[in-house]
């Protein structure tokens, strides 16, 4: 009888550390893709890429690209390194 106990907390436990990481990347959204017009930005496309694509964005800084215009109420962050997209994460616009 003193499995049974074990077995239950181990299980909701188990349950418990699924949700919480679940959670934590639906809380993370980032995305390999991001649309401009017909265009699709991926992941490793270069900045000279982007621009063709989606134009001056609204903000740059330290290598990170944010575009407002997009996609109606969101916002992209692109960051990227040694000149290529190395994420693209999106939110809700304020």
């Amino acid at each position: 009888m003193k499995t049974m106990p074990r077995v239950f907390l181990c299980t909701v436990l188990s349950m418990f550390f699924n949700c919480v990481s679940v959670a934590d990347e639906l809380s993370n959204n980032s995305s390999d893709t991001m649309t401009c017009g017909t265009n699709f930005i991926s992941i490793g496309d270069t900045e000279d890429e982007v621009l063709r694509y989606c134009g001056e964005p609204s903000f740059r800084e330290a290598g990170r690209w944010t575009y407002h215009k997009l996609q109606g109420s969101f916002v992209y962050v692109l960051t990227f390194g040694g000149g290529n997209v190395l994420s693209i994460h999106t939110q809700a616009a304020d």
